[in-house]
């Protein structure tokens, strides 16, 4: 199907480009909030079945937790969703087109709409939304890395002390990065917090994927040559641990920071979904955790109390259960009940002749 000349707006191929993918990116943004509300939901309800007095505590802390961040998660959808009517339809004919952008790498954004309207209330609560969401999202990674290394013969203030610094680190540089793009022209001071914001944010997920992904490689190794290649294979499985390391959102990072850094139109694709992204990460985690397939702080002890204990000198009975079996649950030996009728009936017969 072909599109008459003249109905084209008057905008170079690298605007019209830049247009299509900013479109792409909130259409694809609202399919990736459709699986923030599919995990929301499986999420919440485990966690709200598994709740007792033991663990309330925990169990709420959780439901607040993704509570926050699903609220995030919509916020960033509904109003990205309204700055696109407003660029698209609203102030489409502003100089530069709705999405324009410089074809030079690491250049400042030209004068559109996206650039030039960062200080409406619109995009300032979807931008404050998408950093408490990256810090949420990056705070889940860092608690899951403090649980998984708890066991660890190094004091965990040595193993957490260079995470947790990244991790405050990138909250100062989210705080400037917010009081910059609040200003009508963002871009005028000459310095652009954005590449050191996200670098800074995906410098901490890869190192805390490496960190977590490696431990549990670890105990994956030590578990299968203590008791076969199934042992403790869902705590330490290949998708088990890509959920754990939050890889999703590190890998996703990559994809958003090297169009950005070569100002590549693509980038406006990936920009829009990683604010869902983000949130997908942390609710997998969650899941886990509710149905108890997650690492916790006693899950090294019990899979190395198994790979530590010996076999007995017993050679156990197979299964035979009936309901005339019974089964010691000490020693695993199996006597039936006529057995231990008979074995009663003579212990009787030589009292009573010891007593005459």
């Amino acid at each position: 199907m072909s599109i008459d000349p003249s109905w084209r707006p008057q905008e170079d191929e690298f605007t019209i480009l830049s247009e299509r993918t900013w479109l792409a990116g909130i259409i694809l943004s609202a399919v990736a909030y459709g699986i923030v509300f599919t995990l929301f939901v499986l999420s919440f309800r485990a966690l709200y079945l598994s709740i007792n007095r033991a663990n309330f505590t925990q169990k709420l802390i959780f439901l607040v937790y993704i509570t926050l961040i699903f609220t995030f998660g919509t916020l960033i959808i509904g109003f990205g969703s309204k700055m696109t009517q407003l660029a698209f339809i609203d102030g489409q004919n502003i100089p530069g087109g709705p999405g324009g952008c410089s074809p030079e790498p690491l250049a400042k954004p030209t004068a559109a709409f996206e650039q030039e309207e960062f200080a409406i209330p619109i995009d300032e609560v979807a931008n404050v939304c998408y950093v408490l969401g990256q810090w949420f999202a990056d705070g889940m990674v860092v608690w899951r890395c403090l649980v998984i290394y708890r066991s660890c013969r190094y004091p965990s203030w040595l193993v957490m002390g260079v995470p947790i610094l990244a991790y405050l680190g990138s909250i100062f540089v989210g705080v400037v990065w917010l009081q910059q793009i609040s200003t009508t022209n963002p871009w005028v001071s000459g310095t652009n917090f954005t590449l050191p914001y996200f670098w800074l944010s995906l410098a901490l997920n890869i190192a805390m994927t490496i960190a977590i992904c490696g431990r549990l490689m670890l105990h994956r190794w030590r578990m299968r040559k203590a008791l076969g290649s199934n042992a403790g294979a869902d705590y330490t499985g290949i998708v088990t641990m890509l959920i754990e390391s939050s890889a999703l959102y590190a890998c996703f990072s990559l994809c958003v920071l090297i169009p950005f850094a070569l100002n590549s139109p693509i980038q406006n694709t990936f920009i829009q979904m990683l604010g869902e992204v983000q949130i997908i990460a942390p609710l997998l985690i969650v899941y886990c955790v509710a149905s108890g397939q997650a690492w916790s702080s006693r899950t090294s002890d019990e899979l190395m109390s198994r790979s530590n204990a010996k076999p007995g000198l017993i050679k156990f009975a197979p299964n035979t259960s009936s309901p005339s079996t019974l089964q010691t649950s000490q020693t695993g030996i199996k006597i039936t009940k006529s057995q231990a009728e008979f074995q009663d009936n003579f212990e009787m017969k030589t009292r009573s002749s010891d007593m005459v």
